[in-house]
Formats: structure tokens, C-alpha cells, sequence
């Protein structure tokens, strides 16, 4: 099972971030409606340069009639540019990428429509590379604050994927404080441009597999801080108290029930935050990729599939405090089960 789940990841990027259970039954349920919820969102992995403006409006307009409220735009070609040595031709393009970007996010403010970045890569834990993970908050929130408020990113998302390269295999529990350490100096960083005028609405979140909770014996709970935890729940620690912040648990089934469902598969991450009474959100993800195998996702299946499935995951989580709801990968996945 987890075998399987490694495999996907290793195979394929990172999904989407959401929350909000409106699918529930296939109609709105307050009961699974939790407290501070958000909306759904998905992943944009074409990056603002990289679609025309007329496609991106189209794009756009989608979402908002299908109920999103939050976009997770890819800043990888941003961040590549930023982190070159400086020259006429770097600070070119980072204008010619900002406007871009700044096009981007007021149309979709237009739509009531938030818009958050994502970047990450599997080498960012590797020590000379762990400064890309602060940089990139750092970068957002230095966007943020020469913007106007229509134009201003609304989060930063991490997508670290450390178990993407086939060594991570080989010292699990090195490689696991590796992951830990990185993602502590993202959380740092955060912390201080957050109270930044212009960032105090600035989330901050990571995608996570769920096999990271340590069920079912790998990888075994890793000293970290002082406590050995499976390295789900110290990441849980790290950012419990920041009500902006959010883990995306990517339970990945294309059904909700039984002991290989996507239930299963994330109740011990919303029990462990209920337990410690975290402040920050858990979003249970769901698959659209064309990937395999195909139980890990809802690509290829009816939409009705996906509602029925969303349902009873927030029926089965809507009591849980830190409950955020949904998550589903891309705008590509998503766009083809209406077509």
C-alpha cells in the first residue's frame, strides 16, 4: 500500500491544495462546514508567463463557476530567475515575470479569486539548496509589499519533495531530519515577514504524503526537537500555533471508505492536530493526474465519482476543528471530467 504510495510520488509533482467540503452528497452540508474554512482551490501548473492572457482568463472563469475561490499558482520560472546573479538582463526579465504575475492575480481578485504561490524540489533539503525554501517566502513577501492590494499574492505554498530521489531511501531517518530542519528555516522565515503590514494575511503551507504519519512501520518515528514523533506530527508541532498556516495530508484514492481509503489514509494527521489543539489546517488531498495506479486517482473517472467520495470525507472530518476540507491537483485534471 505505501509501496504504491511511493511510487506515485516518486513519478509525479506534488498536488493541489484546498479546502472547503461543499461537495458533500453534491450539495452543500453545514454540518461538514468547519470553523475558519476555506475554499476550494487547485494548483495552476502552467505559471503566469506561460499561458496567454486570454487563456488565463479562460482558466480563471472556470474555476469561478465551478465554486473555487483560491488558486495555487506555480512561481518556479519567478524563482529561477530571482535566484541568478544579478545583471540587466535578470532584473529584465523579473519585471517582464511581475507583470505577468501582477496581471494574473488582479484578474482572478476580479473574480473573487485568491491566488497563492507554489514552488519546491526534491534537492531543496540537500544543505547547499535549503536557503530556495526562505527565499521563496521571502520573495512573495517582497512582491507583496511593492503591489497593490488586488495584486498581492495571498500565500506561499512549499512543495518539498525529498522522497522524490531514490536515496532517500537508503537512511530514511537522516533524510526525514533533513526534510524537518529545511522546512523549520521555511517556517522561521515566515514568521518574520508575516507581520509585515503588507503580509499579515500571507498563509503558509506544505503538501505532505500521508505515509509520513508513520502507520504501518516506515518510516518510523524520527528524533526531531527534542521528541521522537513520526516526522507527520513534528511538522504538525512546528506550525500549530499559526492560525494562517496549513498541511496538505495527499491521501490519494479515488475512494473515501474501508482501510486503503483516503478516510484511513488521513485520520491520524486530524487526530494528532486535535489532540495538541493546532491553531493551523489540514486539507485532505485528492488526485486528477493521469498516473498509476489507478485507485490513486479520480482521473479518467465521473465527477460524480469525486463528489461522492468529497462527501463522505467531510462527514467524516467536518468535526474536526482543524478540517479545511479538499484539495484536487491541477486546473488540466480537473477541467477534463467536465468536458
Amino acid at each position: 500500500m505505501r509501496v504504491a504510495t511511493r511510487i506515485l510520488v516518486c513519478a509525479t509533482a506534488l498536488v493541489v491544495l484546498i479546502g472547503g467540503s461543499q461537495w458533500a452528497g453534491g450539495r452543500p452540508r453545514a454540518a461538514a462546514k468547519p470553523p475558519h474554512h476555506d475554499a476550494l482551490a487547485a494548483y495552476e501548473w502552467h505559471g503566469a508567463s506561460r499561458l496567454t492572457t486570454r487563456e488565463a482568463r479562460r482558466r480563471l472563469r472556470f474555476l469561478h463557476r465551478r465554486g473555487f475561490k483560491i488558486v495555487y499558482l506555480d512561481l518556479g520560472d519567478y524563482l529561477d530567475v530571482a535566484d541568478r546573479p544579478e545583471s540587466w538582463q535578470q532584473q529584465r526579465s523579473i519585471r517582464k515575470l511581475r507583470r505577468h504575475l501582477r496581471r494574473y492575480v488582479a484578474d482572478a481578485s476580479r473574480l473573487g479569486l485568491a491566488v497563492h504561490a507554489v514552488g519546491g524540489g526534491p534537492t531543496w533539503t540537500d544543505p547547499p539548496l535549503r536557503y530556495l525554501g526562505p527565499k521563496l517566502v521571502r520573495l512573495v513577501a517582497g512582491y507583496n509589499a511593492d503591489v497593490a492590494a488586488s495584486e498581492r499574492l495571498g500565500g506561499v505554498q512549499l512543495d518539498v519533495e525529498p522522497y522524490a530521489v531514490p536515496s532517500f531511501f537508503d537512511d530514511e531517518e537522516a533524510a526525514l531530519v533533513a526534510y524537518l530542519e529545511t522546512l523549520r528555516s521555511i517556517v522561521r522565515t515566515y514568521r518574520r515577514v508575516a507581520v509585515r503590514s503588507a503580509n499579515r494575511r500571507l498563509q503558509l503551507g506544505f503538501a505532505v504524503p500521508f505515509w509520513f504519519d508513520g502507520r504501518g512501520g516506515s518510516p518510523r518515528p524520527v528524533p526531531f526537537a527534542g521528541a521522537t514523533k513520526p516526522a507527520f506530527h513534528h511538522l504538525i508541532d512546528l506550525v500549530k500555533d499559526l492560525r494562517r498556516a496549513y498541511l496538505v495530508v495527499m491521501s490519494y484514492r479515488n475512494f473515501a471508505k474501508g482501510a486503503d481509503g483516503s478516510i484511513d489514509h488521513a485520520r491520524d494527521e486530524l487526530r494528532y492536530a486535535r489532540s495538541v489543539r493546532a491553531r493551523c489546517g489540514l486539507v485532505v488531498g485528492q488526485q486528477f493526474g493521469d498516473v498509476q495506479p489507478p485507485k490513486v486517482t479520480f482521473h479518467g473517472r465521473d465527477r460524480r465519482d469525486f463528489m461522492r467520495a468529497a462527501g463522505q470525507i467531510g462527514r467524516a472530518f467536518g468535526r474536526f476543528p482543524q478540517f479545511r476540507g479538499l484539495s484536487v491537483d491541477d486546473v488540466d485534471g480537473y477541467m477534463q471530467v467536465w468536458q
